[in-house]
């Protein structure tokens, strides 16, 4: 009893450090808006959008998309100790998952 305790107290710390990173603003490097990204996506493939749940091509981690700037896409992700992460990723390098 008391180790699902833990695992779900961990879970829903988890869940509220997603939150939060998703919704503090970003850098004003940032803050400009970018072009339209659906030219730079392969037609056949779905379109990456804000709030996707999305893969590298070569594995890892599921991520979340967070912001979408020309064709660099900004992703949140939790590592396997539950520390919250970042990094932007070349469009064509992610799959929707």
């Amino acid at each position: 009893m008391e180790f699902n305790i833990l695992a779900s107290t961990k879970q829903a710390s988890i869940a509220i450090a997603v939150m939060l990173a998703l919704s503090m603003p970003s850098a004003p490097a940032f803050s400009a808006s970018a072009p339209s990204n659906t030219a730079m996506q392969n037609q056949a493939a779905p379109a990456i959008q804000n709030g996707n749940l999305v893969r590298l091509r070569s594995g890892g981690p599921l991520m979340t998309v967070h912001r979408i700037e020309g064709d660099q896409v900004n992703c949140v992700w939790t590592d396997w100790d539950g520390t919250v992460a970042s990094g932007t990723f070349p469009i064509d390098v992610l799959q929707v998952q």
